[in-house]
Protein backbone atom coordinates (compact mmCIF):
# COMPACT_ATOMS: atom_id res chain seq x y z
CA UNK A 1 0.00 0.00 0.00
CA UNK A 2 1.24 3.29 -1.30
CA UNK A 3 0.41 6.37 1.58
CA UNK A 4 1.03 10.37 0.90
CA UNK A 5 2.39 11.33 4.01
CA UNK A 6 0.43 14.11 5.05
CA UNK A 7 2.02 16.42 7.43
CA UNK A 8 -0.67 18.06 10.18
CA UNK A 9 -1.48 20.35 12.77
CA UNK A 10 -3.19 18.29 14.95
CA UNK A 11 -2.94 20.58 17.66
CA UNK A 12 -6.10 20.79 19.97
CA UNK A 13 -7.72 18.47 18.09
CA UNK A 14 -9.87 15.93 19.88
CA UNK A 15 -8.82 12.29 18.89
CA UNK A 16 -10.42 9.37 20.22
CA UNK A 17 -8.53 6.01 21.73
CA UNK A 18 -10.06 3.08 22.03
CA UNK A 19 -7.88 1.36 24.37
CA UNK A 20 -6.09 1.73 27.40
CA UNK A 21 -3.11 -0.66 27.58
CA UNK A 22 0.66 -0.36 26.37
CA UNK A 23 -0.15 -0.36 22.77
CA UNK A 24 -2.38 2.27 23.50
CA UNK A 25 -0.84 4.41 25.67
CA UNK A 26 2.62 4.42 23.38
CA UNK A 27 0.26 5.89 20.44
CA UNK A 28 -1.10 8.36 23.26
CA UNK A 29 1.91 9.83 24.12
CA UNK A 30 2.75 10.21 20.25
CA UNK A 31 0.15 12.00 19.90
CA UNK A 32 0.01 14.36 22.62
CA UNK A 33 3.37 15.28 22.28
CA UNK A 34 1.92 16.69 18.74
CA UNK A 35 -1.01 18.84 21.38
CA UNK A 36 -3.69 16.15 20.21
CA UNK A 37 -6.63 16.30 22.73
CA UNK A 38 -7.34 12.62 23.65
CA UNK A 39 -10.61 11.10 24.65
CA UNK A 40 -9.47 7.28 25.85
CA UNK A 41 -12.32 4.95 26.25
CA UNK A 42 -11.07 1.71 27.93
CA UNK A 43 -12.43 -0.15 31.09
CA UNK A 44 -8.82 -0.52 32.69
CA UNK A 45 -6.73 2.07 31.35
CA UNK A 46 -2.59 2.67 32.43
CA UNK A 47 -2.18 4.83 35.27
CA UNK A 48 0.69 6.41 32.89
CA UNK A 49 -2.10 6.92 30.21
CA UNK A 50 -4.93 8.96 32.44
CA UNK A 51 -3.11 11.97 32.69
CA UNK A 52 -2.99 12.57 29.08
CA UNK A 53 -6.42 12.15 28.54
CA UNK A 54 -8.79 14.90 28.55
CA UNK A 55 -11.74 12.47 29.46
CA UNK A 56 -12.01 8.85 30.30
CA UNK A 57 -14.74 6.96 29.32
CA UNK A 58 -15.23 3.31 30.53
CA UNK A 59 -17.14 2.11 27.24
CA UNK A 60 -17.15 2.93 23.67
CA UNK A 61 -19.79 3.86 22.23
CA UNK A 62 -20.58 6.12 18.81
CA UNK A 63 -21.85 8.96 20.71
CA UNK A 64 -18.60 9.61 22.09
CA UNK A 65 -17.60 10.42 18.17
CA UNK A 66 -19.04 13.48 18.21
CA UNK A 67 -16.82 16.64 17.57
CA UNK A 68 -13.65 13.90 17.04
CA UNK A 69 -11.41 14.45 14.21
CA UNK A 70 -9.88 11.18 14.15
CA UNK A 71 -9.93 7.98 15.72
CA UNK A 72 -7.23 5.64 16.74
CA UNK A 73 -8.53 1.62 17.55
CA UNK A 74 -6.46 0.08 19.83
CA UNK A 75 -7.95 -2.28 22.32
CA UNK A 76 -6.71 -5.89 22.32
CA UNK A 77 -10.40 -7.10 20.96
CA UNK A 78 -9.99 -6.91 17.26
CA UNK A 79 -13.90 -7.16 16.92
CA UNK A 80 -14.34 -3.96 19.01
CA UNK A 81 -11.59 -2.19 16.76
CA UNK A 82 -13.42 -2.60 13.86
CA UNK A 83 -16.49 -2.09 14.99
CA UNK A 84 -14.71 1.71 16.20
CA UNK A 85 -13.22 1.49 12.51
CA UNK A 86 -16.59 0.97 11.15
CA UNK A 87 -18.65 3.54 12.91
CA UNK A 88 -15.60 6.17 11.89
CA UNK A 89 -15.74 5.64 8.40
CA UNK A 90 -19.55 6.14 8.72
CA UNK A 91 -19.09 9.32 9.98
CA UNK A 92 -16.10 10.46 7.56
CA UNK A 93 -13.92 10.62 10.95
CA UNK A 94 -10.05 8.81 9.48
CA UNK A 95 -9.23 6.13 11.59
CA UNK A 96 -6.00 4.12 12.82
CA UNK A 97 -6.59 0.58 13.67
CA UNK A 98 -3.64 -0.77 15.62
CA UNK A 99 -2.48 -3.70 13.29
CA UNK A 100 -5.35 -3.97 11.26
CA UNK A 101 -4.31 -2.18 7.67
CA UNK A 102 -7.35 -2.75 6.57
CA UNK A 103 -8.95 -0.99 8.77
CA UNK A 104 -6.64 1.79 8.64
CA UNK A 105 -7.12 5.51 6.93
CA UNK A 106 -3.85 6.51 8.10
CA UNK A 107 -0.80 4.66 9.76
CA UNK A 108 1.66 5.79 12.10
CA UNK A 109 4.90 6.54 11.43
CA UNK A 110 8.30 5.89 12.55
CA UNK A 111 9.30 9.61 13.26
CA UNK A 112 12.08 11.22 14.24
CA UNK A 113 11.49 14.50 15.86
CA UNK A 114 14.00 17.35 16.71
CA UNK A 115 12.63 20.84 17.08
CA UNK A 116 10.65 21.93 14.23
CA UNK A 117 12.32 19.08 11.98
CA UNK A 118 9.86 16.19 11.64
CA UNK A 119 10.95 13.17 10.06
CA UNK A 120 8.27 10.23 9.16
CA UNK A 121 9.13 6.95 7.83
CA UNK A 122 5.76 4.54 6.67
CA UNK A 123 6.35 1.19 5.23
CA UNK A 124 2.18 1.31 4.43
CA UNK A 125 1.59 -1.23 7.43
CA UNK A 126 3.64 -3.81 5.82
CA UNK A 127 6.20 -3.89 7.82
CA UNK A 128 6.37 -1.69 11.29
CA UNK A 129 9.72 -3.31 12.01
CA UNK A 130 11.22 -2.05 9.33
CA UNK A 131 10.20 1.60 9.44
CA UNK A 132 11.39 1.18 13.02
CA UNK A 133 14.74 0.33 12.07
CA UNK A 134 14.75 2.67 9.11
CA UNK A 135 14.12 5.48 11.71
CA UNK A 136 17.10 4.48 14.10
CA UNK A 137 19.27 4.48 10.85
CA UNK A 138 18.08 8.12 10.15
CA UNK A 139 18.67 9.27 13.58
CA UNK A 140 22.33 7.85 13.15
CA UNK A 141 22.67 9.80 10.25
CA UNK A 142 20.69 13.41 11.33
CA UNK A 143 23.30 16.10 13.46
CA UNK A 144 21.53 16.49 17.11
CA UNK A 145 21.85 20.24 16.24
CA UNK A 146 19.33 19.65 13.08
CA UNK A 147 16.38 21.15 15.13
CA UNK A 148 18.28 24.48 15.59
CA UNK A 149 19.46 24.58 11.90
CA UNK A 150 15.74 24.52 10.92
CA UNK A 151 15.02 27.31 13.47
CA UNK A 152 18.14 29.41 12.11
CA UNK A 153 16.72 28.66 8.96
CA UNK A 154 13.09 29.79 9.53
CA UNK A 155 14.44 32.81 10.85
CA UNK A 156 16.68 33.55 7.24
CA UNK A 157 13.26 32.99 5.53
CA UNK A 158 11.93 36.19 3.45
CA UNK A 159 14.75 38.06 4.35
CA UNK A 160 16.91 37.44 1.26
CA UNK A 161 16.33 36.78 -2.70
CA UNK A 162 15.32 33.06 -2.88
CA UNK A 163 18.44 31.85 -4.37
CA UNK A 164 20.72 33.78 -1.57
CA UNK A 165 18.28 31.92 0.98
CA UNK A 166 18.58 28.46 -0.84
CA UNK A 167 22.54 28.98 -0.28
CA UNK A 168 22.40 30.31 2.88
CA UNK A 169 20.36 26.75 4.05
CA UNK A 170 23.09 24.90 2.23
CA UNK A 171 25.70 26.53 4.46
CA UNK A 172 23.87 25.79 7.17
CA UNK A 173 23.06 22.67 6.80
CA UNK A 174 26.95 22.05 5.97
CA UNK A 175 28.08 23.81 8.90
CA UNK A 176 25.93 21.29 10.81
CA UNK A 177 27.65 18.13 8.97
CA UNK A 178 25.27 17.78 6.19
CA UNK A 179 26.42 18.30 2.46
CA UNK A 180 22.77 19.57 0.77
CA UNK A 181 24.39 18.10 -2.96
CA UNK A 182 25.94 15.06 -0.97
CA UNK A 183 26.09 11.96 -3.69
CA UNK A 184 25.39 8.61 -2.48
CA UNK A 185 28.26 6.84 -1.28
CA UNK A 186 30.26 3.88 -2.99
CA UNK A 187 29.06 0.20 -1.64
CA UNK A 188 31.33 -0.33 1.01
CA UNK A 189 32.88 3.05 1.38
CA UNK A 190 34.24 5.01 4.35
CA UNK A 191 31.58 7.01 4.67
CA UNK A 192 28.73 4.23 3.89
CA UNK A 193 30.66 2.53 6.68
CA UNK A 194 30.82 5.28 9.40
CA UNK A 195 26.93 5.84 8.59
CA UNK A 196 25.80 2.24 8.92
CA UNK A 197 28.38 1.85 12.39
CA UNK A 198 26.51 4.70 13.97
CA UNK A 199 22.82 3.29 12.48
CA UNK A 200 23.75 0.01 13.98
CA UNK A 201 24.47 1.55 17.69
CA UNK A 202 21.55 3.86 17.76
CA UNK A 203 19.42 0.45 16.58
CA UNK A 204 21.14 -1.26 19.53
CA UNK A 205 20.47 1.09 21.79
CA UNK A 206 16.83 1.65 20.79
CA UNK A 207 16.36 -2.27 21.26
CA UNK A 208 18.03 -2.36 24.45
CA UNK A 209 15.05 0.53 26.14
CA UNK A 210 12.46 -1.77 23.76
CA UNK A 211 11.15 1.14 22.05
CA UNK A 212 8.19 0.37 20.04
CA UNK A 213 6.52 3.04 18.08
CA UNK A 214 6.86 2.18 14.83
CA UNK A 215 3.50 0.08 15.01
CA UNK A 216 0.77 0.45 12.67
Amino acid sequence: MSCFPFMQNIEGALCLLAGGGEVALRKARTLASFGARLLVCARAVKEELRPLAVRVAEEYSPSLLEGVRFAVAATDNAALNARVAADCRARGIPVNSADDPDNCDFFFPALVVRGEVTVGISTGGASPALAAALRAYIEGLLPQNVGEIASRAKALRGSLPQAEYIAAVKKLLEEGGIRADQKKPKEGGAAQNVNEKAARNVIKEKTARKQAEGEI
